[in-house]
Formats: structure tokens, sequence, C-alpha cells
């Protein structure tokens, strides 16, 4: 589908034609495009993304000389489209209430572009200075940096071993099992050698008593990936945790985990994975899902990417009893005994293990709760929280003051005080 302004097709380039963007891209730089042609502009540029601009921004000749050094990201046309978000937000709060929805559109756009902005190509392009990062700094008291690839895994008798870049090859033995960690990857081979052989006995000193691992990440932290003894493969996000056994044996494979996981699970019809949060268990062969599963959440988020999973209410006994089956892109919301079933962006879903922040339809609340968990922070709310709804992406390579910074675009006031971050 796509939406005309004055003759502007805007949706991707294939729709419009590559020149008449262009033409759009700098015309918004110098200013001259009509109201008509600055929505078409706005609307293609929320739907293109990061790379689509990039590259045909580099194809502009019309820009002004002194924006030539870095074309990813004029100075002008960022504040251009910062102020175009300032003006927006003011108006949005000064308007009566039956106004609000005919500006919504326009405030969501704008707030899609100074996130992408800011998040991208606005700190890529002052790093190379520095300022903004220390008047960011400067704008909220002070700075922390962002979150690492690290974990703790903690052994059968207790012992616990840091993983990170600078530990790599044998960590330990438990039963038969090595585990090893190379090349930023945590795996559990049989004596064979083999990654997921499956049934060498791994007991702890007694017939039928499993030696079991915790794989665990704090605030700050993201795991490195961790493959089992089945092949399975499993990555954790911030204040995070996963118990599971050295071998799985038996007629089924179970793991118990905390906070947020992605799971590749290895295929084995005979031989089911279940996944147990809390009072519920996610049924699976062999597929590809992230479970959500934060106690500060208002619900329990079970996404599937592919393949099929099945989400049960109780811990399972064994059996496949009836649950709710969900096909690719749909997700499972779980709250207080009841559950719903939605068609999500997977890319949001996914965001944390790919290195991002997704913030489409955002409120303020669910950003700072993805914020304290990867800076590891506490978050005081003085008075009530302002009613903003974010949208765009930005990098988890940020620090703390570069996020704030942006965020503050929309009029939410922070300061930070310590660890704790104060909404003012």
């Amino acid at each position: 589908m796509s939406i005309s302004f004055g003759g502007w097709s805007v949706n991707g380039s294939n729709l419009m034609g590559t020149e008449k963007i262009i033409a759009l891209i700098e015309g918004y730089g110098a200013g001259t495009l009509t109201p008509e042609e600055e929505t078409a502009f706005l609307q293609w540029y929320t739907a293109a993304g990061l790379e689509e601009f990039h590259a045909l921004l580099a194809q502009c000749k019309n820009l002004p000389s002194q924006l030539a050094w870095y074309p990813d990201m004029p100075a002008e046309l960022q504040a251009r489209l910062g102020q175009d978000v300032r003006e927006i937000a003011a108006a949005e709060q000064s308007e009566p209430p039956r106004r609000i929805p005919l500006l919504r559109p326009w405030w969501a756009v704008a707030a899609a572009i100074v996130l992408l902005l800011a998040g991208g190509w606005y700190f890529q392009v002052h790093r190379q200075h520095d300022t903004p990062l220390a008047s960011a700094q400067k704008g909220i008291g002070g700075d922390i940096g962002p979150g690492t690839t690290r974990a703790v895994l903690t052994l059968a008798d207790g012992t616990r071993i840091t993983l990170d870049s600078a530990r790599n090859g044998q960590l330990a033995m438990q039963g038969k099992t090595t585990i090893s960690h190379q090349n930023g990857v945590v795996t559990y081979k049989d004596p064979g050698g083999r990654a997921g052989a499956g049934d060498a006995a791994a007991h702890n000193g007694k017939p039928g008593e499993l030696i079991y691992n915790t794989l665990t990440t704090s605030p700050g932290e993201q795991s490195p990936p961790v493959t089992l003894s089945d092949g399975t493969r499993v990555w954790l996000n911030a204040t995070s945790s996963i118990r599971y056994p050295v071998e799985f044996t038996g007629d089924t494979r179970t793991v118990t985990v905390t906070g947020e996981a992605y799971f590749e699970v290895a295929k084995d019809a005979a031989k089911p994975f279940f996944v147990q949060v809390r009072d519920l268990t996610v049924a699976v062969l062999g597929t590809d899902f992230n479970i959500n599963a934060y106690a500060d959440e208002p619900a329990i988020r079970t996404t599937l990417l592919t393949g099929s999973v099945k989400v049960l209410f109780g811990r399972h006994a064994g059996g496949m009893q009836a649950g709710r089956l969900l096909l690719p892109g749909q997700q499972d919301q779980a709250m207080s005994g009841t559950d719903k079933v939605t068609t999500v962006d997977v890319d949001q879903v996914m965001a944390w293990k790919n290195g991002l922040f997704n913030f489409d339809h955002a409120d303020l609340a669910t950003v700072l709760r993805q914020l304290a968990r990867w800076y590891a922070i506490d978050v005081r709310f003085e008075g009530h929280a302002p009613p903003r709804t974010f949208h765009g992406k930005m990098t988890r390579d940020l620090n703390l003051s570069q996020v704030i910074a942006v965020l503050q675009e929309v009029g939410v006031k922070f300061r930070l005080e310590g660890r704790t971050l104060i909404v003012e």
C-alpha cells in the first residue's frame, strides 16, 4: 500500500523513484519543500530506514558544500528534523485534546526520525569531536557506559566461572562432558568431542541424579551464545538466567529460565524441549523463539520466529496438554492466569540480541525498564511519568548520557545521581 501527497507516492524508492526521493532530501535540507512534499519526505523516511537513506543521501548533489564532508548526516538537516520534533511536541501539548489525534501521526513520524538520527548518524558524526558526548554528560550530571558481553557459569558444585572475552579454552569437566569457551561461544561436548550427543550419562555421583549448570547475567550484561549438549543454542539478555542439565537424558529436554532468552532449539522429535518459566511452560520440537519473562514486565511474552511452539499453563507433567499453538510472527502474552496471541514485529522483539534498542510504540516506562537492565541503573520518578510514546531505534553501544540526550528531545527531563536515573 502506498500513500500519495500531491503526486508523491511514499512507500519505498521503488514506487516513488530514486530521483524524486533525492529531490525531496535536497529540498528538505534547503527548506524549500511544500507542506505536502515535506509530509511525503517524512513518511518515506520513516518507512525506509537507515541504509536506504544513507545510500540516497550520498547521491545528493545539491546540498550546501559545507555539508559534503560527511554525507551520512548533514548537521543542518539533523537540526531541522530536531526542530520539527520540538515544534510538534509543543503543539501537541498546547492543543485541546480533540486535536491530538490529528497531530499524533506527525509526532510519531518526527519522533522516529530524531531517535533514528540521534541513535545512529548524529552520534557517529560527532564522536569524532567529543563535544556532544561531553555536553550530554553535563546535561544529566554524569555518565554510565553501555553493557557488555559477560556471564557467570555456576557448576554443580557451586564453582562460579566468569565468561568474558578474556577467557578461552576448556572451562571445566562435568561428568563426562567438556565445557569450553572459544571465540565467544560456550559449548558442551561429550567424550568423543561431539556437541549434542544427547545420551551420555551425566550424573552427580548417583544413578538418575542429573548434573545441572546455571548461566546467569547481571544488570549490564548479555551472555555469549551457549551450545547445550543437544546442540540447542541459547542467548541471555541482561538480568537473566537459565538452569539446564549437562546432558539431556530420558525422553524430554527441560530447562528453566528467568528474565529473557532466545533459543535455537535442535530438532529431536523423540525428545521434546521444554522451557519452564514460573507457572508457564513452552513446549518445542525444534524451532527459534524468544521468551521475555522479567518479573517487572506486565506479561510473559513468548515470540515465535520459525517452526512452532505450544505455550502450556502450569508445569508440564510429561505430556503435551492443551495450550496455545503459535505460528511464526506470533506472540503469546500471558498474565494473571489469562493470555492472548497477537502478531508482532519480530525485529523489535529481537533487537536486544542484535545490538539495538527498538522503541517503536514504546511508552516511557517500557523504555526505562530496558535502560535500567542494560546500564545497571535504578530509575526513580519525581512525580508522575509523563505520557510519551517513542518510535525508532538506537544501538546499545551508546553511553547512557547519549541515549538520555535523545529521549530529552521529546520533553522528558532527567538527571543522574550515582547509578540512579531520576525522571524530573
